[in-house]
Parts: C-alpha cells; structure tokens; sequence
C-alpha cells in the first residue's frame, strides 16, 4: 500500500501565496487594461468630437459665406431696382414742380409754386418778399399738418434779421440757427426756435439783387439745400426772363419809404461807392467782402451760444474773442496788407449782422476797425 505524504505546512503557505500574487497579478492587469481602454475611449472621443466640431464649423462658414453672397446680390438687384424707381419718381415729382414754377409769373403765382415746390426738400416753409428794408412774407406752409402756417402779410424788421440780411446782401444761400436773434421772432417761432438746429435762407435773385427768399427748416436735420437751392436759383432765372429790360421807367417808392430811417437803408445795400475804386482792385474788395461775410457767419452759425451769450451782455468781442482775433488776422494778412484801397468790411460786417447794427455790444474792449 502506496503512503502518500501531505505537504508540509511551509509548502502549503508558499503554494497560498503564490495563488494569492498570482490573483493580485491578475486582478492588477485587468484594471490595467481597463485603465488603458478607458483612456484610449476617452482620447478617442475627444478626437472625434473635435473632428466633428471642426467639419462643422467649416460646413457652416462655407454655407454662410454662400448665403451671405447670395444675399448680397440678391439686395444689389434690389436696391438698385429701388434706386431706379426712386430717381424715376423723384424725377417725374420734381420736373413736374420745375415746370409748375417756370410757367409761373411774377408776384403771388410764383411765390405760390416756389411755396408748394419746397414741400419735396422741408417740413416748413416762408416764402419772403425783399421791397427795399422791408421784408413780407407773402405766404408760409406747414407740410407736416398741411397748413398754411401763421406768417402770411407778416413784415419783419430787416434789424432783427441778421441771417435774413447776409442772404440778402450776399446774393448767396446761408444756414443759420433756429433763433430770434438771427431769423426774427416770427420767423424763429414759425420755423420752430431751436439753437441746436438750423434753418436755410436761399435767395431769389434776379439780375444780381436779391428780390426773394425761401425760408425752410425740416424736423430733426438740415433742410435739403441743394433742392431749395435749385428751385430759387430756376425762380430767379424765370422772373429775370420775364422783367423789364434795365433802363425802364423808374418806379417810385411806397408811400411812406421816405420816412424810413437811413440807418435801416443801410442795412440793405452793403455795396461801396465803387466810383472811388480803383478797377484793378474791384474783384478783391468782392472777395473781401464774401471773405469777411463767411467768418462771421461761421461765428453766428457755429458760436451760437456764445453770440447769444455777447449780446446778451452787451460784450460779445469778450465772448468770441478768439474768433474775431483769428479773423481780423487773417483779414489784415489777406487783404488789407496787399491793397491800399482796401477799408475794413470785416469791422463792417460785424457790427452790421453779429451787433445787430449796434457797434456797442461789441464791448468796450473791442479794438474798433483795423484802418
């Protein structure tokens, strides 16, 4: 009979040990390789999830770049069909209105059609007629309510309209702010008072004098000036075409011209004795005179608040003294200097339309005229 020994008790212990590295190996392999599967899972997806992000976005920036084209001649098609229709419209409007006022004479029918013609460029109107130092307003509309406005037979003083005089003077469109001070009470109230806004004067002209004005002002912005403008500039053209020859039958005065003080008529001419001129200096006493003219009318336009301020206080060379030094400097250089001949229209134009014709507001510390 076969003895089979049993293991010894170290044997069996090593054998133990052994089966519990061999698990622990196991178990420690199998972690492992989840570990390096999950990881892998995990860059995997990342990658792909980025690869798809990627070929999105790039689908999506082709596709609007295409949509994005296709819109944009889409609206170019459009818009320069608008833009057609529009200019068509506009041109059929506005030659309609040319033709209504080129077949209009002299007197109310052509005031009248100048009045319902500046409807297309403003929401406010005044049309004003210039009779020497008078200035009447023959008719005003409201296109906004469709009214008739309030200033028909309505007389201005010339004094208290200084930008209504550089028009007049200046034969020449001028853009003024919406105030007593510049345009008159009733002008201003009718226009709609507003320091921060402006108001258009355009003058009718005929034969070199200003006979008419196209007073205009329009909510928010500027009135359409190069509108307004045409439309008193084919006024003027037309009433040239139907006045007398010069040298007709002079017409007397209104009852009651005479009476009129010579410091208002001067308001209404600033033109030199051009007999005491020499020829060759004509032209540069005219772009002395526009000179002069434009800086102070860049002062009332764009200073308001300080011409406001000057006169209120009776010193406005106090309140612009920058300005009126800057430009009498400048006038010194540019005129005075080259010619002989040449008197101080800028002193003249500032106590004319920045003083109101009242030479002591401009403070006792203006230096006067600078010949």
């Amino acid at each position: 009979m076969e003895n089979t020994a049993s293991p010894s008790p170290a044997a069996a212990g090593l054998r133990e040990t052994l089966e519990e590295q061999r698990a622990t190996a196991h178990d420690q392999i199998a972690a492992a390789w989840q570990l390096h599967v999950t990881r892998l899972e995990e860059q995997i997806a990342a990658g792909w999830k980025d690869h798809v992000e990627h070929v999105i976005e790039e689908r999506f920036r082709e596709a609007t770049a295409r949509v994005e084209d296709a819109f944009a001649r889409e609206m170019e098609l459009r818009v320069s069909e608008l833009r057609r229709r529009l200019w068509r419209d506009f041109g059929d409007r506005f030659n309609h209105l040319l033709r209504r006022v080129r077949r209009s004479t002299a007197g109310a029918e052509m005031h009248a059609s100048l009045l319902d013609a500046a409807g297309a460029f403003c929401r406010r109107a005044a049309i004003i007629a210039v009779d020497g130092p008078v200035l009447r307003c023959d008719g005003s509309r409201d296109f906004a309510d469709d009214s008739g406005g309030q200033l028909a037979d309505t007389v201005i003083p010339l004094a208290s309209a200084p930008a209504l005089v550089s028009a007049v003077e200046g034969a020449s469109a001028v853009l003024a702010v919406r105030t007593a001070e510049e345009l008159s009470e009733q002008l201003a109230a009718f226009l709609g008072e507003d320091p921060d806004k402006k108001a258009g004067i355009f003058p009718v002209v005929v034969r070199g004098k200003t006979v008419g004005l196209l007073c205009a002002a329009s909510a928010d912005a500027e009135p359409d000036a190069g509108g307004l403008e045409l439309l008193t500039m084919l006024a003027g053209l037309t009433l040239e075409c139907q006045a007398p020859a010069p040298g007709g039958p002079v017409v007397a005065p209104p009852a009651g011209e005479a009476a009129i003080p010579e410091r208002i008529l001067r308001i209404a001419s600033s033109e030199p004795d051009w007999s005491l001129i020499p020829e060759a200096d004509r032209q540069f006493h005219l772009r002395s005179q526009r000179f002069a003219r434009a800086r102070v009318a860049e002062m009332r336009l764009y200073k308001s608040a300080k011409v406001r301020a000057g006169r209120a206080q009776g010193d406005l060379y106090a309140a612009l003294r920058d300005e009126i030094e800057g430009a009498r400097e400048t006038y010194r250089r540019d005129f005075l200097t080259p010619c002989e001949s040449m008197p101080d229209y800028l002193h003249m134009e500032l106590v004319r339309t920045l003083a109101n014709n009242d030479a002591a507001s401009l403070g006792p510390s203006y230096p006067g005229p600078l010949v």
